[in-house]
């Protein structure tokens, strides 16, 4: 999923967190595990929220695990709200 193409589900949500990941880790990135994917109405902004773990490859043979939250703007597929957990 590229950016500007409108988020209409859970999986395409899912697609929006890979590609953003993609573009910090690139090769590095081993796996992607969703824990929750949820829409979430807000007050100014719904936003699809996204939590998970990203397993990244660290030197030949390692491998680290960093859990994330992202948040999903709806309308254009850009991750607009990230934390590291």
């Amino acid at each position: 999923m590229a950016e500007g193409k409108q988020v209409v589900d859970a999986s395409a949500a899912q697609v929006a967190a890979r590609k953003h990941l993609d573009g910090q880790y690139g090769s590095k990135l081993v796996e992607l595990r969703v824990r929750k994917c949820w829409y979430s109405v807000g007050a100014s902004r719904d936003v699809w929220d996204i939590e998970g773990t990203a397993i990244i490859k660290k030197g030949m043979f390692g491998k680290e695990q960093r859990a994330f939250r992202y948040q999903v703007d709806p309308a254009s597929g850009a991750v607009i709200g990230f934390e590291e957990l």
